[in-house]
């Protein structure tokens, strides 16, 4: 196997010979100048470095150009002391290599590495692995390479890794298999940190709900037609939202009907019950005995003050309660999530959060890390002055880390995000053999995934690389609209992937 080399002038800057960049305490700017087809590139890849647009050019720490002859980059940056340092031009032949230019022009400038993660900016490092292996790469050699070639930190490269191999038998030699998502975009209340378009029950009129529900059921009905008429395989059935249990049971019911015959083939059945203040005795006992196998419980924290500050309606007590009903229903695998870095939440909550795993003994346990997004309540309250500071955040992810590992959960999935503190990653945990197949055909986008509902996205994919999308509108009226266009459109796209039909 044959890989690029990397210009000698502009060598990876690695973890182990720099210090790694502390998060600034102010927001930097930057300004950029050069091909419209670049700016939100650049953009992106100065987002993960924490710097955002500015209009004047003076006040910018750093300044982009790029010049179309080439293409060529260029780049002056500021630093705190009041040095300033320029790099380029340099040559790239796409928009890869331009990347990281503009990463390792940004390390030496400061002497760091943006990050643990080197020049890796994309939301799921492990497709880079599965990428690498697929050419040949032996697994052995993977960290080393990681490392070598991309700049990432020898344990994150070690873990990544460790991740691909668990995964590996998801993501080769699917065929025809298929995943199946559905979005219900109903929550009982408006969680602080929250940003997902998601719409309150309480203030739903009830013909706006039966709508909703038709324009699901009909959805589905569809996609089941389309998987019979394809020879579409589900594999695994992931209903989310939202919170899907805030919906009445009755519609509930309706849906999960609905949603039945895919899972009848055995399929893996997962539904985010998450709340216990939407999760009651009857939904619950109704998703079990339509046949749903995993439920997922979110409790997030279990301090009840810091509950409170995040407009949960829910107390610790009740957390403990839907866990035990779960268990008497026989679930075959519980998932617990909780968020690493939430308001005034220090490092002895988190411990008392690995306490509660290690008592209970869920299956499944995914650790997010706060990302403050702009349309959180949170992004603009005064509660984001208790945000923990990075290093804290990072000594709760230690500690989780170390506690699961001694109850021997393994991790299994993980993913990045723009907004996230520092450079963590969120990252899901199971128990040996209690994999959650969803998370990883979903997020390594190796295998076909039906999209159902409200904002759902439905990705055909072959072989692991030709893909073609079709999202539904995140509004739920403009969903109910739009739905028979939208049908016949993923049924063109579905025949264009697998039937070599033209759209």
């Amino acid at each position: 196997m044959k890989h690029a080399k990397r210009s000698a002038r502009l060598p990876v800057l690695t973890a182990d010979c720099r210090k790694i960049l502390p998060v600034p305490d102010r927001r930097r700017v930057y300004t950029y100048a050069g091909p419209d087809g670049y700016r939100a590139f650049i953009g992106q890849t100065l987002a993960c470095l924490g710097y955002s647009r500015a209009a004047d050019a003076e006040a910018a720490d750093v300044c982009v150009r790029i010049n179309a002859d080439g293409p060529a980059l260029m780049c002056r940056f500021m630093r705190d002391d009041g040095a300033e340092r320029s790099f380029g031009p340099e040559r790239f032949a796409h928009k890869g290599r331009l990347k990281e230019l503009l990463l390792v022009m940004y390390g030496k400038a400061f002497n760091s590495v943006p990050s643990q993660w080197g020049v890796l900016t994309g939301v799921r490092p492990t497709k880079l692995v599965h990428r690498l292996w697929d050419n040949g790469l032996r697994p052995e050699a993977t960290p080393g390479y990681l490392h070598d070639r991309y700049g990432v930190a020898e344990d994150l490269a070690n873990l990544l890794a460790d991740v691909a191999a668990r995964q590996r038998p998801y993501v080769i030699g699917q065929g025809r298999d298929a995943a199946l998502y559905v979005g219900i975009p109903y929550c009982a209340s408006h969680c602080l940190y929250c940003s997902f378009p998601s719409r309150l029950i309480g203030n739903e009129g009830k013909g706006n709900l039966q709508d909703f529900v038709r324009a699901v059921v009909a959805d589905a009905r569809d996609a089941y037609v389309l998987c019979r008429d394809m020879g579409l395989r589900i594999t695994s059935v992931y209903v989310g939202g939202g919170t899907p249990t805030a919906l009445p049971a009755a519609l509930l019911a309706r849906i999960i009907d609905a949603v039945r015959p895919f899972a009848a083939g055995g399929a893996e059945w997962t539904v985010e019950a998450g709340r216990p203040d939407t999760a009651t005795a009857e939904k619950l006992t109704l998703l079990r005995q339509a046949g749903v196998t995993r439920v997922s419980i979110n409790p997030q924290t279990m301090q009840r003050h810091i509950l409170e500050k995040l407009s949960r309606r829910h107390g610790v007590k009740d957390i403990y309660a839907m866990f035990d009903t779960c268990r008497a229903l026989d679930y075959d695998v519980i998932n617990m999530d909780f968020i690493a870095g939430l308001p005034g939440q220090t490092e002895a909550d988190m411990a008392e959060n690995m306490d509660v795993v290690c008592q209970l003994r869920p299956e499944n346990v995914t650790i997010h890390t706060l990302a403050l997004k702009k349309g959180a309540p949170l992004f603009r309250h005064s509660l984001r002055d208790e945000i923990p500071a990075a290093h804290l955040v990072e000594a709760m992810l230690n500690e989780v880390r170390r506690r699961l590992a001694e109850k021997e959960y393994v991790p299994y999935y993980l993913y990045r995000q723009t907004y996230m503190a520092a450079s963590f990653a969120n990252i899901g945990y199971a128990l040996p053999g209690e994999i959650c197949a969803y998370n990883i055909e979903m997020m390594e986008e190796r295998q076909t995934v039906l999209g159902i509902g409200p904002g759902s996205a439905t990705k055909f994919i072959v072989a692991g690389r030709e893909m073609k999308k079709l999202y539904m509108p995140k509004d739920i009226g403009q969903y109910v609209a739009a739905l028979p266009e939208r049908l016949v459109r993923r049924r063109s796209l579905c025949a264009s992937i697998y039937e070599g039909v033209d759209e």
